[in-house]
Formats: structure tokens, sequence, C-alpha cells
């Protein structure tokens, strides 16, 4: 075996006990820096502690090896004259209570002067940590990333939040103490709504009595849609300008709605929406002309999958309006809502050709004296108006089968003037 190679052997294994060993490889004999940090703190950071009490068996140091944390703006001490060699150490940290709070153990070889850098842990606790930062592809802020704070977790212990800029920038978080080795980390980018936008899964190794510094790349995991939309012609499709459409209206799952120009969501260009979990989601359109009138619409649904960004293709529809009003009528009279104890009335059209209803079996509600009702957003076609409505002693009214159509006709919306008079009976 290499007799370098034996002695640091040698001497690991007697730490415990400490050792010296002198070796006729060692030819210069030198001083020895320590430069220490107690759990990645600077002695004006940890004002508790008072000095470092530094034992190296074999050797007689100054003032039985009890020095000052700090001398001179200096976090160490220099020894001197130490002859060609391996050593063992201990150093502990004191308080002024006289206290141990921060130990470490470990070896140094002099041939020459050397410098030990080591990292005092609290008594008590496993010898080493890492400092852990974090980076966005492109070299985006966490501003431009959309990230508010990201949680990250060891070894799959408990998870802990940070503000994102506490790991960016020339930052760093510090994980818990952790025994030297190998350890895993998982990182997750969240935006203001605590959704998850970016993550990282990696690995990390530590040594005793040494911070490590580890960089992750956090990756996306938001997924998007690119909305791009046409228009309905007949059984062809056509852009914004043949279509007279100045600006469209949309919105996602029932948010917000938002306007846009429609060259911006034109096919070939499209707009963003913010960020979205996998899954599906709904999609609501409306396009308006140059008046500020409805002029096509669209609703319908997509799937984003985990980080996609996923093009949809929509081809609005045309479309045109009605407006109703009802009666309530028994026994050859007519009746007021509160006479007939009814608060609330549901419409429904009825394709004629395909017998769909167009607000499905429960209908669009409306209080009993909303009338007349305006709709804006039905496809052209030919629709039975139907009716139904309950009292409060549950007696159901329901309009007359086949007496009430109407032809709706694209870009044309009739207003509460021209309203179709519906009438419903008790059943």
């Amino acid at each position: 075996m290499n007799s370098r190679l034996l002695v640091a052997f040698l001497c690991l294994a007697a730490v415990s006990s400490g050792c010296i060993v002198h070796d006729n490889g060692f030819d210069e004999p030198g001083d020895v820096t320590f430069r220490w940090t107690f759990g990645g703190l600077r002695c004006d950071e940890d004002r508790d502690i008072k000095g470092v009490n530094i034992t190296i068996p074999g050797e007689r140091l100054a003032n039985d090896g009890r020095y000052p944390c700090q001398a001179n703006n200096f976090d160490g001490i220099v020894l001197h004259d130490f002859e060609p060699g391996t050593y063992s150490f201990n150093l502990v940290a004191v308080s002024y209570a006289g206290r141990e709070l921060y130990e470490v153990s470990g070896t140094f070889r002099v041939d020459g002067d050397v410098v030990v850098d080591i990292d005092l842990t609290p008594i008590g606790a496993s010898p080493s940590f890492a400092y852990i930062n974090w980076l966005f592809p492109n070299g985006d802020s966490c501003s431009r990333a959309g990230v508010v704070s990201v949680e990250a977790r060891v070894d799959g212990g408990e998870w802990a939040r940070f503000d994102c800029a506490q790991g960016f920038g020339g930052n760093s978080i510090k994980t818990p103490y952790l025994d030297p080795g190998e350890h895993n980390l998982e990182l997750v980018g969240l935006d203001a709504q605590r959704r998850t936008l970016y993550s990282h899964v990696g690995r990390f190794s530590t040594r005793y009595g040494e911070p490590t510094s580890y960089t992750a790349t956090l990756r996306t995991t938001a997924s998007f849609a690119s909305i791009q939309w046409e228009f309905e012609s007949g059984s062809s499709a056509v852009g914004c300008s043949q279509a007279g459409v100045a600006s469209v209206d949309a919105r996602v799952d029932g948010g917000q709605w938002v306007r846009f120009s429609c060259s911006e969501g034109r096919v070939g260009a499209g707009v963003t929406t913010p960020s979205l979990t996998p899954g599906d989601h709904d999609l609501q359109l409306v396009a308006i002309d140059g008046q500020g009138r409805p002029w096509y619409h669209y609703t319908g649904r997509f799937s984003v999958r985990s980080g996609e960004t996923k093009t949809v293709v929509v081809k609005m529809w045309v479309i045109g309006g009605a407006a109703v009003k009802w009666e309530l009528r028994s026994g050859g009279s007519a009746q007021s809502c509160s006479q007939a104890g009814i608060s609330e009335v549901a419409i429904n059209f009825r394709d004629v050709f395909t017998n769909e209803w167009v607000y499905g079996i429960v209908g669009d509600r409306h209080g009993c004296n909303d009338a007349p009702v305006v709709f804006e957003f039905l496809r052209p076609g030919r629709y039975e108006v139907e009716m139904k409505a309950r009292t409060s002693n549950g007696v159901d009214y329901f309009s007359v089968s086949n007496s009430v159509f109407v032809d709706i006709v694209g870009h044309q919306f009739p207003g509460p003037q021209n309203a179709l008079l519906v009438s419903l009976f008790p059943r």
C-alpha cells in the first residue's frame, strides 16, 4: 500500500483517540490555519459563541487550546511550527456561560503550511448540511418565471416553503443537518395561487464538517394552451376581416373575461392562457364586431398534459338571438307570479331537427318577474320555445307543446319589444 495512503488510513481510524503520524514522505514543517463556521454561520452571526477550544492530541497549544471566536476580524486561528505529519483534531465552540454549542473532529496533514476550512455542527446534530440555490430555464428570474415561493424537502422529509428570492440570484437556503453521504432533493416552484409551475428532483452529497453547495435548475411543469380562432362561413372558415370581427372575449374555466384584438388569436398566431393544471378545461369565446355586438361564439373543452403548451384551434360559430316573455294562466284567467306562487321559470330552446335542448334538461333559469329575457348566443336554426315552472306548493306549469317556434338568424338579435309570448298552464 502507498505509504501516504496508509498513514492517512491509520490516522482516520484513530480520530477518536487522536494521533500524530510522522512519515519520511513529509518534508516540510508548517503552520496550520483553522478557518471556521458554525452551522454555516460566522462568529458575528451567532453572538452566543465566545470562543473555540482546540485539542490536537500530542500537541501543547497556547492558552490550553482556548481561542476567541474572532480575532482581528478573522474567524479562525493560526497555529505555528508543526512538524511534518498527519494530525487529528477536535474543535468545540463554547458560549459565554461555558456551554458547548458546536463541535467537529477530523484530521489534517502538514507538509508545509496548511489551511483547514471546517464547519462545526450543533452538539448532537448530524455533522453536515448543504446550501441549495435554484435557477430557471432561459435565465428567467423568479418574477419572469411567475414563481412566488419554492417548497423543498430532503430525503422525503417535511416540506419547507421559502420565498423564491431566498434561493435565487446568489442567495441560498440551508438544508437541515444531515448525515454525510448521498441525499435526495425535491423542489417545486409555486405561483401566487400556489399552483406548481416548476419542479426539480436531484441528488447531492455532503461531507463531514464541510457544507456542500448544490444548484438546481427547475423545469416547468405548468401547462398552457395557445388558443387560435377562425370563423365558420357555410362549410368553410374565414379570418377576422372577412368575418367582420374586431375583438374576441375569452375565458377559461369560468374565470375572468379577457379581451383580445381579433388578429392576436388568428390561426398561426394565438393567445396564451394562464398556467393550467394538467387535465380538461372549459373554454368560452365571444367574437365582437366593430359596434360591440356579439357576432360569433364558441363553447367547448380541451385537455393539456403536464408541462405542455397545447395549440387549440377552434372554429367559432355564427350566432343570433331571440327575446322571450311569458304569462301564467289557470282556469282561463291570467295570474301574476305571486298569485301563482311561482318565483322562478326555466326557458329552453329545442332544435326541431335534432330534438336537442340548447340548455340541457334543466333549462336557463330566470326570476318569474324578469320578463322579457333576451338571448344572444343561439346558433342559427329553427327551435321550439319550451318553458316550465313550479309553484311553492309543488304544482308544475308547462308551456303548450308545438305552440311557439322561433327561427334564429345569424347576426340578428331581436330586442325586448319583439319578445315572443309563451303561455304556461298548470298540469
